[in-house]
């Protein structure tokens, strides 16, 4: 599937296009991984990012920092810096970040951490660490990306609301496309205003088959419940996966169909809305 003619028009430049998840790795001459990294992924620098990007129409991203570089954010860093301020980051913190080192990443572009909770990651739902974690960040007016699968994310979020930050649903809440489970929890927290949702992720929960067509039922039932806090990601470089890697036109294509017939729809979840949680 190929993306729409008007999915890769830059309208709208001022608030810009929108990828809102991706990851960088390398060169690793220049940015080496943590010692004994989470997994160990293939390069993925931030030219090649922006390079895709262009070639794409979109002209914003967010850049989160993955697993493997733990808490040195010195690729993220310097990504932001080149990117001229077209680009945000996630973070990674833990208890012991300090006021300070925050309020170094806010000035580079950082506007949220990720919290996660994925077993291959070595995360499990720990709301009481997670909290903490939101207090640290709440004075900034920052954001936290929930990653885990829909149990955990149904288990923990409404505990986390008490935190007063704004929380982003990582991939659709990586809910299964099998009919094994029921969307109606997911749709209920959608209606708190601080919940978001990622459209991110088609493929991790189709398997990749079928040009992850399957998940277009799910993508137009999370649009329905929060098309004002919808944004959308492509999770490139796609890492952890064991089939071929998607196409970001070919994603782009996808959320244009589950989006409709409706271009200000689009228009929301592409611009809108990301310009209103990043700034």
């Amino acid at each position: 599937m190929q993306a729409p003619t008007d999915i890769r028009r830059p309208d709208g430049a001022a608030r810009g296009r929108w990828d809102c998840h991706t990851h960088i790795f390398g060169p690793w001459q220049d940015y080496p991984l943590a010692s004994n990294p989470a997994y160990v992924p293939a390069e993925a620098p931030f030219c090649a990012l922006r390079a895709l990007h262009a070639a794409c129409g979109l002209t914003r991203g967010v850049i989160v920092q993955a697993a493997p570089y733990g808490e040195d954010h010195t690729a993220l860093l310097d990504a932001l810096r080149a990117g001229g301020g077209a680009y945000r980051g996630i973070a990674l913190i833990s208890e012991t970040t300090s006021p300070q080192t925050l309020e170094r990443l806010h000035g580079a572009g950082v506007r949220g951490i990720r919290l996660g909770m994925m077993k291959h990651l070595a995360g499990k739902p720990d709301a009481t660490r997670m909290g903490a974690l939101l207090d640290k960040i709440r004075p900034l007016g920052w954001h936290a990306l929930v990653h885990g699968e829909l149990p955990d994310v149904l288990d923990v979020v409404p505990e986390l609301l008490r935190h007063g930050v704004p929380l982003v649903i990582d991939h659709m809440a990586r809910a299964p496309v099998d009919g094994s489970v029921d969307l109606a929890p997911l749709l209920a927290l959608l209606r708190d205003a601080n919940v978001w949702i990622k459209l991110s992720g088609a493929d991790r929960i189709t398997r990749g088959q079928n040009d992850c067509r399957a998940a277009l039922p799910t993508m137009a039932r999370l649009i329905e419940a929060a098309p004002d806090r919808a944004i959308w990601g492509s999770d490139w470089p796609h890492v952890n996966i064991a089939y071929p890697p998607p196409a970001m036109p070919s994603l782009l294509g996808l959320l244009h169909e589950a989006c409709g017939a409706g271009p200000a729809l689009l228009a929301s979840i592409l611009s809108d809305n990301p310009s209103r949680l990043y700034g």
